[in-house]
């Protein structure tokens, strides 16, 4: 015998009929919001700004105790991924796309704030297809399959891309794989003490201590760098995310990129910042490229063209990166 089917919702009162209401607020909830969204924004700008010259105190002894990290390593790269937009197919190797926007997990790009960080280029890949892919396009990381399934190939479907095997060596490397690579700098944030200001908002938006946001260890800045939403606080306002606040400290302490476990795919991907790029390495085109290819191989000689500085507004020059 057939279930007997349940009626429909009855409208909430005073909604209009056959209208189904999916929520209810007033001017009250609106000015509410409004207010905790001002504290939000003011909280973060606090913890950005208020705490800058602390951050500048400590650069020298940010700097020491990063190039004495016992995670340096020269990295040799065979056949790695990197993912192209089509506009770039016959510059592979170049690093300009990433000045766009807010930048990438570790480089600084143009459309953050004035007064925060100036942007710098990385160049991105994968150690592999699939790992690669699941970066471009954000796909999420699946450990029952093996491979990229049907629903998520089609996320590429607005946009035309070439794939590139890439070669090489690059000498100077952060290995970022485990939170153990923060302990030096960890250490060193545990000097800074949270504003009062920001004290204040914290108690008034009902944050609790676990989100006091004051890195104390380094898993919490490891976590804090390789969250999935890094781009929450660049895109709502304007202010750099861990990651590149890191990063910048990481290219003045001499690195040329770093190396970091995928968030979406099962290998390592590396950072390269190609305006720090030394004499011994390089990175190179596995495979012949076309004719009308610009640049087949990325190394000091060649780094100049490829950063993309060139592609920046005319506000920003090239000598306030170096």
């Amino acid at each position: 015998m057939p279930k007997p089917k349940r009626p429909p919702p009855k409208p909430a009162a005073g909604a209009a009929p056959g209208i189904l209401e999916l929520d209810r607020f007033s001017s009250a909830d609106l000015r509410r919001w409004e207010a905790l969204s001002a504290d939000l924004e003011e909280l973060s700008r606090e913890l950005f700004f208020a705490l800058r010259p602390a951050r500048d105190r400590l650069r020298p002894q940010l700097i020491d105790a990063l190039q004495g990290s016992p995670h340096l390593t020269s990295l040799p790269i065979e056949h790695w991924a990197r993912i192209v937009p089509h506009e770039f197919s016959l510059v592979p190797l170049s690093a300009a796309g990433s000045l766009r926007s807010f930048g990438g997990r570790f480089n600084a790009g143009v459309e953050l704030d004035e007064g925060t960080l100036l942007p710098w280029p990385a160049l991105y890949l994968a150690e592999d297809y699939e790992t690669a892919y699941r970066e471009r396009f954000a796909a999420p990381r699946s450990d029952e399959s093996s491979g990229l399934a049907p629903q998520e190939l089609a996320l590429a479907g607005r946009d035309s891309f070439s794939v590139v095997r890439i070669s090489g060596r690059i000498d100077n490397v952060l290995d970022l794989r485990t939170p153990t690579a923060l302990d030096a700098v960890a250490k060193l944030y545990r000097r800074i003490d949270m504003p009062e200001r920001a004290k204040t908002l914290r108690k008034r938006l009902g944050l609790t201590n676990r989100r006091s946001y004051m890195v104390r260890t380094a898993q919490q800045l490891y976590v804090s760098i390789f969250e999935p939403n890094w781009r929450g606080r660049p895109a709502q306002f304007g202010l750099p995310a861990n990651g590149q606040i890191l990063a910048e400290i990481v290219r003045a302490s001499g690195y040329e990129g770093i190396l970091y476990k995928s968030t979406k795919g099962k290998g390592d991907c590396l950072a390269v910042f190609p305006d720090k790029i030394t004499t011994n390495s390089y990175l190179a085109l596995s495979d012949p490229a076309p004719e009308e290819t610009r640049h087949t191989r990325l190394d000091i000689e060649s780094a100049d063209e490829l950063c993309g500085f060139d592609t920046l507004p005319r506000r920003l020059g090239r000598s306030s990166f170096i």
